[in-house]
Formats: structure tokens, C-alpha cells, sequence
């Protein structure tokens, strides 16, 4: 991040400066003291089972030059060279990113959806990075405490910036699109997720287009044609926007995608009266369809496309985001660990009913969840259709998973159903066979990512 004085972050939080000189320095900011660096700004979070002012002490001794406070620490010390006391410190979080927001020079770009958000932020960074050097949200870092701290890291140098941002609830996404400002706004999708927070995907898609709604009229809003929801939405932002889909009035036209796991999808698209190709290393059509929206983010922010494609396709998935490994045997562990919901999983088995595989097809499938009165329904619709999609073994993983065995079984395949990724860990190594194509995906809850790392500690991994 640049640095920062401590006079300019009283002002930015609008508190009161308890001690310390207000010219110092910081050159980071946390809210967690295992991460923190010497020389950062501390932000005592009370959070439910936490409370950050319990770790001021251990701030210090970590380095922390400074504490953002809602009540000044008792006791001895050691305390941090300054403080800085506000009402409430994670709205005087807020404030700071909205403050180092400011001090962004370069296209800041926005982005959600129900799927494949971090991959497009992931994908229109790598594009950006072409030509420009680009500051991205880090990890998941999308939420009102992650984008502050994203915002705030911001080099000063940086001639372009993409942060993602997510939700729990209405109301969620226009205040994180607001302290962003973004010159450059997507939204990738509107699917069934978060139906334990919502009534509807109405209500899904209201609060997702919340994005646009905040949008300056100046900014440009980037539309996915081939969601209804998202062209609904989209009329809530008056400004320029450059749209993307199969239909024929897409700015950047689908002609076509490749949809498989190995060696990775690719797709075909029409822009300006060119077709462009693109390959990529990450398997499935909804990384093609990631990748078609990262392409049309990239020319709303007047970017070389050329370039900007080439390092897409160069870009690694992340784990837990599609990433394949080898295994000895020929055996492909496809690890899409980090987040499901039903029409993620429908993509990923229409993906794996596409792709050649010598061996058989095998789905370990952990528990949907924050799906809301229909979770068993969506779960038993998913061993139906595993079953339709050449899945000729699944292993369901979590109470809500044992729905889709059941219903797999039913259909005639073979089918195991685990209490949690622990036992999962144990049991599928032993199940797979030579040649066998692994697909593993779950919400980020269940942990599935210990069934990876099992089958890699097990069976070891091709070089």
C-alpha cells in the first residue's frame, strides 16, 4: 500500500487522536495480528467471538504503529506508537478505503456474480497486466472489511485496479459499489445461491444489480446478454456499457466454446468485425464464459484485446477453482473445491459428460449450501442428474449430499455417501481406478480440499 500518515488517517476516520504523532508513517493496514507487518495500522474489530482490542498488546509487539480504537486499552502495554480512537471501527475502515479510493489514479473495475467472479477478476487482471501494471483484490478479500483493506493496498503507481465483491443480503452490494466508485462495472451472472438469504432469485438478482444501480453515469457497466436478470438489471445504469453473449447485438459475440476439462476449454468470439480464439488452462464452459467476460471488462477499459488474450490464456486457475492434477495411473483430479450451488454443479457435469475420459468419470460432491427451503430437493435433483452426466461413481460428502446418493443409487450407479471431508479423505483414494477423471466440488464449507490433498499424498502427483 502507500504510505500513510497517521494525520491522514485521523482525518479519513474522523476520530480522535489519543496518542502518538500524527507524522508518522504507516506503510499497511490489518485487522488480523497474525498477519500483521512492523509499521502497520491496526484496526481493533469487535467482532461476535473476537473482540480486537483484546490483541492490541499483541499488535504492538507484532510492530503495529498504530491502533484504530473504539475505547482506549487498559492496562500496561505495550501499545502501538499512536492511536487513533473513533465510534465504530469498522465503518472507520470504510472510510479509509473510501479515502485511499481517492488516491487510485488508474480504471478501477468491479466486480460480482453468483459464479466465477474471483476467475474473471483473476482473468481481467492477467488481461489489464498485459499492458499496465494492476493492483486486484487478493484472495476472497470482497466483503465490507476485505474491500477497505484491498482498496487500502492499492500502490500508488498502479494504472489500473480490479477488485470483486461479494454478499450476504440486500443492500450488501451497493454500499461496497460506493466505496469502490468503479469506472469499469460487471457483474457476471445471477444464479441460485444465497437462497437462504433471499426470498427468490428475483430478489437475487435486485440486490446483484445494486451494482448498476450505484453506478456513476459516467462509469461504464459491462452486461452479460444471455442473463434475462442481468438485462433487466442493466437498464438501472444510464451510462455507456459494452455487452457480451451469443446474441447477434453482442459487442463481443460467442461463436463458440469448447467444452471440456482436458487440456482446457476454449471458446470463439466476434468483436469489432474480428473473430478472436482463445484456449485456456482451466477446464469447463463457465471458464469460457469467465474468460468472454473478462474479454468485454478489458475493452469497456480501452485495453489492447490482443494481449490482454494471450495472457488469459496463460493464466493458472487458482486451487479450489478448477485447477487439475496428475495423477500417477492417469488419474485427473479436476479441484473445484471452493464454492457450489446447483447450476455451478450442472455446468461442471455437463463439462464432465463432454470431456473424453479413458477411464471412468467420478464426482465427489460435498454439500450445497445457503440454499434455503429447497436444499434436499436441489440435492436429490443433483444425484439424478450426476447419473444423466456418465458419472459412473459419485461420493457425496455432508448430510445434505446423502439426498443426491440416494437418488444416484436409484438411478444405477454406484454411489457412497461420507459424513464429512475427513471421512471422505480416507475412503476415495481407495474407490478410484487407472485413468479415472475426478471432479470434486462443494461449497467452501465442507472442506473438500482435504479429498485433494489426500489423493495427492496417496497416490503422489505426475511432474
Amino acid at each position: 500500500m502507500p504510505t500513510l500518515r497517521v494525520s491522514e488517517l485521523l482525518q479519513a476516520t474522523g476520530g480522535t487522536l489519543l496518542s502518538g504523532d500524527p507524522s508518522l508513517s504507516v506503510r499497511s493496514c490489518a485487522i488480523d495480528t497474525r498477519r500483521l507487518a512492523a509499521g502497520a495500522a491496526f484496526f481493533a474489530l469487535a467482532g461476535t467471538k473476537l473482540d480486537g482490542h483484546a490483541f492490541v498488546g499483541d499488535a504492538a509487539r507484532a510492530g503495529a504503529l498504530l491502533a484504530v480504537v473504539a475505547r482506549a486499552p487498559s492496562g500496561g502495554g505495550p501499545f502501538p506508537a499512536a492511536m487513533i480512537q473513533v465510534d465504530d471501527v469498522a465503518a472507520a475502515l470504510a472510510r479509509c478505503g473510501a479515502y485511499a479510493r481517492q488516491r487510485i489514479r488508474g480504471k478501477v473495475v468491479v466486480i460480482t456474480g453468483s459464479a466465477g467472479k474471483t476467475t474473471t477478476k483473476e482473468f481481467v487482471a492477467a488481461g489489464l497486466g498485459a499492458s499496465a501494471k494492476v493492483h486486484r483484490t487478493m484472495g476472497n478479500l470482497n466483503n465490507e472489511l476485505g474491500l477497505p483493506l484491498s482498496l487500502l493496498s492499492c500502490p500508488d503507481d498502479a494504472e489500473a485496479a480490479v477488485f470483486e465483491i461479494g454478499m450476504n443480503g440486500p443492500g450488501q452490494i451497493a454500499f461496497l459499489a460506493r466505496l469502490a466508485d468503479p469506472d469499469v462495472a460487471l457483474v457476471t451472472n445471477v444464479l441460485p445461491a444465497h437462497l437462504e438469504f433471499f426470498d427468490s432469485i428475483d430478489d437475487i438478482a435486485a440486490a446483484k444489480g445494486e451494482l448498476f444501480a450505484v453506478l456513476r453515469e459516467s462509469a461504464t457497466s459491462v452486461v452479460n446478454l444471455d442473463d434475462v436478470n442481468l438485462r433487466v438489471q442493466a437498464t438501472r445504469h444510464a451510462g455507456p456499457r459494452v455487452t457480451f453473449g451469443r446474441a447477434e447485438s453482442a459487442d463481443l459475440r460467442l461463436e463458440a466454446i469448447e467444452d471440456r476439462f482436458v487440456p482446457g476449454a476454449s471458446l470463439r468470439f466476434s468483436h469489432a468485425g474480428r473473430s478472436h480464439s482463445i484456449s485456456l488452462r482451466i477446464g469447463g464452459a463457465h471458464a469460457a464464459l469467465d474468460a468472454l467476460a473478462a474479454a468485454a471488462t478489458i475493452v469497456a477499459c480501452g485495453a489492447p484485446l490482443g494481449p490482454a488474450l494471450t495472457a488469459i490464456a496463460r493464466t493458472e486457475p487458482a486451487p479450489g477453482r478448477g485447477r487439475m492434477t496428475h495423477l500417477p495411473d492417469g488419474i485427473i483430479v479436476v479441484d473445484d473445491t471452493y464454492n457450489s450451488n446447483p447450476e455451478a454443479l450442472a455446468s461442471v457435469l455437463a463439462t464432465l459428460d463432454a470431456s473424453p475420459a479413458p477411464g471412468r468419470r467420478v464426482l465427489v460432491m460435498g454439500d450445497m449450501l445457503e440454499l434455503g427451503p429447497r436444499s434436499m430437493a436441489f440435492h436429490r435433483e443433483a444425484g439424478a442428474l450426476a447419473a444423466q452426466s456418465k458419472v459412473a461413481l459419485l461420493v457425496g460428502v455432508g448430510p445434505l449430499a446423502r439426498h443426491a446418493v440416494e437418488a444416484a443409487r436409484r438411478a444405477g450407479i454406484e454411489a457412497h455417501a461420507a459424513d464429512n471431508a475427513t471421512q471422505a479423505a480416507q475412503t476415495v483414494p481407495g474407490l478410484l481406478r487407472p485413468e479415472d477423471l475426478v471432479v470434486i466440488k462443494g461449497s467452501r464449507g465442507v472442506r473438500l480440499e482435504l479429498v485433494v490433498d489426500a489423493l495427492i499424498a496417496r497416490r503422489g502427483e505426475v511432474a
